[in-house]
This record gives C-alpha cells, sequence and structure tokens, in this order.
C-alpha cells in the first residue's frame, strides 16, 4: 500500500506534473498500539453551501474511528471484550462534549485520534483529536477535540453493572493511554438543564421519526442522528449569525424503529431574555419521545455553544488587548515597530499582529 500524501499536497503535486499516489484511507494503530488513528476524507455529500462539512460530519468521523479502534481491541465484529458478551453487557455512551475549531472543508482529510481509559469501576473515558493536514509541505494542525464517557450496561436488566475487573486489567495493561486527558485533566462534564424546568421561551417543537435508515445495528437511532436531530431544531437565524463550536450532550434513553420524538430548543439569557456574552451565546435542547399513551420520555439533553461570525476569539482579544495597551504606550509620540500605523480598536488590529 503506499504511503500516505495528504490531498493537499496530492493535488497541488499533480498541478505540478508530479506523478504521485492519491490520498487513500488510513488506519493504524501507534503511540505503542494505545492510540487509534483514521483518515476521513470530507465527502462531496457532507458538506453545504460553504463547502465546510458540519457538526453532524464530525460526530460520524468520531464514532466510526471508535468502533474500528473497538475492533482492533476485541476483534472484527465485536463491539465489547468476551467477558462481557458472555454476560449480555456492552458499553453505552452516556455523556460528550465536543469542540471544533475550524470544520473541514470539501476535499480535505482528517485524522482522527481516539484513545481510552477506565477511570473508574463504572465508567471510561474516551477522547478525540482531530488533526487536518493541508498546509505547505502537508502541515498539520487540530481542528477539533472531544471527550465522552461510557458506562458498562446489562442488556437484559437495562441497568448500569461495574465494569468486569479483567476488562479494566486488560484495557489499562495493553490499550489505554493512561493520563492524558484531551480537555485538560481538570475537566468535568457540565450537568445539563431540564429545558422544560426553565423559565425560557421555548421554539415550536420539531417532529422526527425514527427510521429504518436511523437505526444501528442494535435496533436503536444511531447517536449521530440524534446530533442531527437536535441542530435542525435550530432556529434558522441563528445559524445565519453564528457558527457552532461546541456541543455537549447527555444521553438519557433510547429510541427505536416508528418513534416519534419532539425537539425543542431555548436560547439562554437572563431573566429578562438578553444574551449572556455579545460575542457568544448557548442554546439548550431537549429530545422528548412521545408515547401512544400521551407519556413523554426524555432521550437526549444537549447544549450547543456558538460563536458570532466574524467575531474575535478568546486568544485574539487577549492579543488585541495586549496591542492596545502597547499602543497606548506610544500615544504621545511615533508608534514604532510593527504596531506603527494600526488602529489598536479595529479587529484587524490583533489579526494582522499575529
Amino acid at each position: 500500500m503506499p504511503s500516505h500524501v495528504p490531498s493537499a499536497v496530492f493535488y497541488d503535486q499533480r498541478q505540478q506534473g508530479v506523478d504521485t499516489h492519491p490520498p487513500v484511507h488510513v488506519r493504524a494503530l501507534i503511540e505503542d498500539g494505545r492510540v487509534f488513528s483514521e483518515i476521513f476524507p470530507v465527502r462531496f455529500d457532507e458538506v453545504g453551501p460553504d463547502k465546510a462539512c458540519t457538526m453532524r460530519t464530525v460526530a460520524s468521523m468520531m464514532q466510526e474511528c471508535a468502533c474500528n479502534h473497538i475492533q482492533a481491541m476485541w476483534g472484527k465484529g465485536q463491539s465489547s471484550p468476551a467477558e462481557m458478551r458472555r454476560n449480555n453487557q456492552a458499553f453505552v455512551c452516556t455523556q460528550m462534549h465536543i469542540e471544533v475549531h475550524e470544520y473541514p472543508r470539501w476535499g480535505d482529510e482528517v485524522e482522527v485520534k481516539t484513545w481510552v481509559e477506565v477511570e473508574r469501576s463504572v465508567s471510561a473515558r474516551r477522547d478525540f483529536e482531530l488533526v487536518l493536514c493541508d498546509g505547505p509541505e502537508g502541515t498539520c494542525r487540530a481542528v477539533g477535540a472531544a471527550t465522552s464517557r461510557w458506562v458498562a450496561f446489562d442488556v437484559a436488566k437495562r441497568r448500569m453493572v461495574r465494569i468486569p475487573k479483567k476488562t479494566t486489567e486488560d484495557v489499562t495493561n495493553f490499550h489505554a493511554l493512561l493520563d492524558n486527558y484531551i480537555m485538560g485533566e481538570d475537566y468535568v462534564m457540565p450537568k445539563l438543564p431540564d429545558i422544560k424546568a426553565s423559565a425560557l421561551p421555548l421554539s415550536q417543537p420539531k417532529a422526527f421519526t425514527g427510521d429504518r435508515l436511523d437505526l444501528d445495528m442494535n435496533g436503536h437511532v444511531n447517536n449521530v442522528v440524534y446530533t442531527e436531530w437536535i441542530l435542525e431544531s435550530v432556529p434558522v437565524e441563528m445559524w445565519g449569525d453564528y457558527q457552532l463550536c461546541e456541543l455537549d450532550i447527555e444521553f438519557k434513553s433510547e429510541c427505536g424503529y416508528g418513534d416519534v420524538v419532539a425537539a425543542v430548543t431555548a436560547r439562554e439569557g437572563s431573566a429578562e431574555g438578553v444574551v449572556i456574552e455579545e460575542d457568544n451565546a448557548r442554546v439548550i435542547h431537549q429530545l422528548v419521545k412521545l408515547g401512544e399513551d400521551g407519556r413523554e420520555t426524555e432521550v437526549i439533553r444537549a447544549r450547543s455553544t456558538w460563536r458570532r461570525k466574524g467575531a474575535m476569539t478568546a486568544e485574539e482579544k487577549e492579543m488585541a488587548a495586549v496591542i492596545a495597551a502597547a499602543w497606548g504606550k506610544n500615544k504621545g509620540g511615533k508608534a514604532k515597530g510593527r504596531l506603527g500605523g494600526i488602529d489598536p480598536g479595529s479587529v484587524d488590529a490583533a489579526l494582522l499582529a499575529r
């Protein structure tokens, strides 16, 4: 198999008449077998009018990478170790936090890395990093990250159980990347609010039905589909003014074929409904399964964080403050060096000084 060539380098070389191998789909265990890496092309049907992929695509890449890592650990077609399968147990995801700093575009190739650690007898942590290599000569940068919480579940009794001791030992000794926290060692998954218990004005419910193509191999609606349902309920004007940069999800229960689910959203703010932060907005979400008897079952709680398009990031704001302070010192005379002629009050000041 030819070695991997980032797509940006491949297309540039082809235009220059260089005979090189096309990009290939690569999977590999790295870091002494404790990290799983997989490279995904951004496909035509995964992008919108701006040619950038979506949060759903990011979630799908991470899910696929995690499932292939599991097969590398426990065998082709296996989603759990033998000792758990014998006891009709499986791992299920209860929480996930995703951050996207930059959305890859059509034609890009994204390397997704994932690793796992059993932290307690009842739960494990799986982290992810998304890397894009499209710079000169294939230089790379991180464009996203995620962390997730997993528990062992008794499929027959429908309840959480302790992770088997042998599973914990095998993962720790042979597969886990220990003490490597993508969000930092002190990061704690946020507890998400019940949207219906809040005083915030709710959106009109948007209804979805679990269709055949939405189901995973367990007969439940795939977690990636929930991501799509959550975001489809966001008002269209939000997409015009803001870009989605973070998503927190709590998985409460599952849905199956034919289940009807209502999605509602509310934009977080003060009691008067004023947005908390000028350049950032947060939206809370809930998916509720509607029973034939009129009863409602909570399926998902979520929170999405959005940044106003064109707004500076926290890092850029800090940089702009440094520039403004330096400019102020030269206010009485001619500004020197890189700051000369730059108005520190403009957004461009921070960007030009980079």
